[in-house]
């Protein structure tokens, strides 16, 4: 054990007898070590942690019950058996599910403590020898004679979403500057960085980034950490959760230029690579009333908000791969963990949904995006400006989503797929702005002059067939009518 390990179990310690009383998730013993006892004591105290939002609970031994005093014990936990199985060993099988209680031996003004340290349960009650236990007042209970108590604990596992899990434990307020960027966040916001550190760590608490440990310093969340980390890498369950961008030399992976990963937090990481990814992209100089300009192949506004639904809507419990863009000649490819929140043919019109509601409020509140759901329309809106095809969305066996941009490609060369695509999501950001699409909408959309109205019509028909839209009047002259998607 490290001398800083010790300092933190000592302060833990003082922290603990300051409590007025025993509470749900503390528990004071001098020396009682019946092995029975004990695990009983692991179960409560992991279920009462959660109920009382607290991530971890506590069995000390060496404290008086009512006067808290520091009297020490005779309790050696490492010599103590169960039949012929080591204690810690048997407590740990009696135990599921599995979890990582941890014994402690605490040197304390000359006497010894020894303490239990009990991670809350997350996904499910834990039980000893096959039964749940709770702790009422300082009383532990078998929790079915509890059911209202019970309830609470299995809504509790609904709410603690994984954003404000811990990322990092025991941070003292120096190590909280090493780690997050907090200036760059007051820029974010746009405020001035407090004189007082006071303000700054309530400021950062009011975010959800930091929380006050019961030993006195600090936890930094899965969300502030995911937020404003200087470099997500220094914390060890965050580390694939950077957003690598890897640029290819044509159209294939074969011939990669540059893989580049950005492991700052997503709050300031998003305009690095929006930026990087419009630097890389293909341009083109054109003439335009004598004024040279330069044409880029995507709009940026489409690569912002394909970049963001990647960073907040990833499944951030699933391992495996990082958020990831890979640019192309002919198109940007956004990828991340977790099938997509909503079907995808109902994504324009769709109530918006996020599977990070915590990451995706701060994320507006930067202006990063939208929450009101209207990032796909913005899509659609700047493809469809740029006479590019729509965004192709897939979901790739229920475990990740790809989006794909598109570079504009003339229209003899595109697929039957992505018109009839293209044509469909034209209907439905028509249809959420109260208007309907007709021939010369569709013309436009993909740069046909009026001579080709017949290959609109084809397209039209195309995607009518593929059960995509429908005609507003199936009765007005076919140059006249107008189309809505199929759920309108």
């Amino acid at each position: 054990m490290s001398i800083t390990s010790i300092e933190y179990l000592q302060s833990l310690v003082r922290e603990l007898v300051k409590l007025p009383t025993e509470t749900e998730w503390v528990e004071f013993k001098c020396n009682n070590k019946e092995p029975q006892l004990i695990g009983e004591y692991i179960s409560a105290l992991s279920n009462s942690a959660i109920l009382c939002g607290r991530t971890k609970g506590y069995l000390v031994w060496g404290i008086h019950d009512d006067t808290h005093e520091i009297i020490g014990t005779e309790f050696q936990y490492r010599k103590m058996k169960k039949g012929n199985e080591e204690l810690e060993a048997w407590l740990s099988r009696m135990v599921s599910p599995r979890i990582n209680f941890k014994f402690y031996e605490i040197p304390m003004d000359g006497k010894n403590v020894v303490m239990i340290e009990i991670p809350c349960a997350e996904k499910q009650p834990v039980q000893f020898a096959g039964v749940e236990y709770i702790r009422v007042g300082t009383n532990k209970k078998n929790l079915k004679e509890y059911p209202d108590k019970e309830r609470e604990l299995w809504q509790a596992f609904d709410t603690t979403p994984y954003e404000l899990r811990l990322a990092k434990s025991n941070v003292t307020e120096d190590e909280l500057v090493v780690l997050l960027d907090y200036p760059k966040y007051y820029d974010k916001m746009e405020m001035p960085i407090p004189r007082n550190r006071d303000k700054v760590l309530d400021d950062l608490q009011n975010e959800k980034f930091i929380i006050k440990n019961d030993a006195g310093n600090w936890n930094i969340t899965n969300m502030g950490a995911l937020m404003i980390a200087k470099d997500l890498k220094k914390f060890d369950n965050l580390h694939r959760r950077s957003v690598r961008v890897i640029w290819y030399k044509e159209n294939s992976r074969l011939d990669a230029i540059r893989e580049k990963e950005f492991s700052g937090g997503y709050a300031f990481a998003h305009e690095d690579i929006v930026q990087y990814i419009m630097t890389i992209i293909p341009q083109e100089e054109v003439i335009v009333e004598a004024t040279r300009k330069s044409v880029i192949s995507f709009p940026e506004i489409a690569i912002r908000e394909l970049l963001a639904n990647a960073m907040i809507h990833q499944e951030l419990q699933q391992r495996g791969t990082n958020p990831m863009v890979e640019v192309f000649k002919n198109r940007i490819e956004f990828s991340n963990a977790g099938a997509p929140l909503v079907a995808i043919d109902r994504i324009v019109d769709t109530v918006p949904v996020s599977r990070n509601e915590n990451i995706a409020g701060f994320m507006h509140k930067c202006g990063i995006c939208e929450e009101r759901g209207s990032g796909y329309d913005k899509i659609i809106e700047a493809t469809a400006k740029n006479e590019l095809l729509a965004p192709r969305i897939e979901n790739q066996n229920n475990q990740f989503t790809k989006a794909v941009l598109f570079a504009k490609v003339p229209f003899e060369m595109t697929t039957k797929e992505d018109r009839v695509r293209t044509c469909y999501m034209q209907a439905c950001l028509a249809y959420v702005n109260y208007e309907a699409v007709s021939n010369g909408d569709i013309r436009k959309l993909f740069g046909l002059s009026d001579q080709e109205m017949t290959k609109a019509s084809r397209l039209i028909q195309n995607t009518i067939d593929a059960g995509l839209i429908k005609a507003v009047d199936p009765e007005t002259a076919p140059r006249y009518k107008k189309y809505i998607p199929y759920w309108a």
